[in-house]
This record gives structure tokens, sequence and C-alpha cells, in this order.
């Protein structure tokens, strides 16, 4: 059964911290041929979702907190391990997103970079698309944006 645990990076132990960098790095950089630093330093200042089935890590994204600057939620490195898709935990994950962030930021617009395939998928939890579409490491993306 998938349960979720929400971290500041902070909170992380590193085990966690290995997990997700290990799943990241199966999925965006082997899997989808994107050989990047997947680090970026931006997991500092992020909230982690992760989503456990046993223990292990099996889903996972991370958010961006509203800033004095920039004043909407961003989220991110959504990925799924190859052992447990079609289980829905993508919709499972976004649907848990939606819920933390109505709690805590009710009415802040939340956005990200889509790949361009799952522009369906998350249309089905209310995003739109704004823009034109870009490449973001040779693979095809779409911005989108959900108001709550």
């Amino acid at each position: 059964m998938l349960h979720f645990k929400w971290c500041e990076f902070s909170e992380l132990t590193s085990k966690q911290l290995y997990d997700i960098l290990a799943l990241r790095a199966s999925v965006f950089v082997v899997e989808q041929h994107c050989p990047y630093l997947d680090p970026d330093g931006r997991d500092f200042f992020s909230m982690h979702l992760l989503g456990l089935e046993e223990n292990s890590l099996v889903a996972y994204l991370r958010l961006f907190l509203p800033t004095e600057i920039e004043n909407h939620l961003t989220f991110g490195r959504v990925v799924t391990a190859k052992s447990a898709r079609t289980k829905g935990y993508g919709r499972k994950l976004i649907r848990e997103l939606l819920s933390y962030c109505d709690m805590h930021y009710p009415g802040i617009r939340i956005q990200c970079s889509a790949q361009n395939y799952l522009k369906k998928f998350y249309e089905e939890f209310g995003f739109k698309s704004y823009g034109s579409v870009y490449e973001e490491d040779g693979i095809p993306h779409i911005a989108m944006q959900r108001t709550l």
C-alpha cells in the first residue's frame, strides 16, 4: 500500500536522499537518456514528497514554495519507479500534491514544466497549458498551471 511523506531537505535521512537521487537518475538519466547532472542545488530549497510502498521509494516529486519574488508554487522531478507503474501511483502522487497545496497555500497558482506527452494527464487535475512546446534536455515540454 502506498503512503506519503512530506519532508524538507534537512529532514531527509541519508538513505532517503540516496533513494531519491537513485530513482531520479534511473528514470531521467538512464531510461530517458538525458545525461545531465540531476542534483541542481535546488533540492535544498524544496519540499520533497516521497511515495513509499513497504518503506521503498516508488514515487516522488519536489515542490518549490512561493517566495517574495515568485508568488506561486512550482513542482517537478515527478517520477514513478518502473516496477510501480500501472498502479495509479502517479495520480495518487498528484492528488497528494494538490491536497497539500490546498491545505497550506489555498488560492495560490501551481505550475510545472510537463513532458508534452503527459499534457492530458495533468489536464485531468485541472492544469492548463500555456505557451508553446519547447525542448528541455532534448524532450518536448509544455508549461502548465492550475489555480486552486
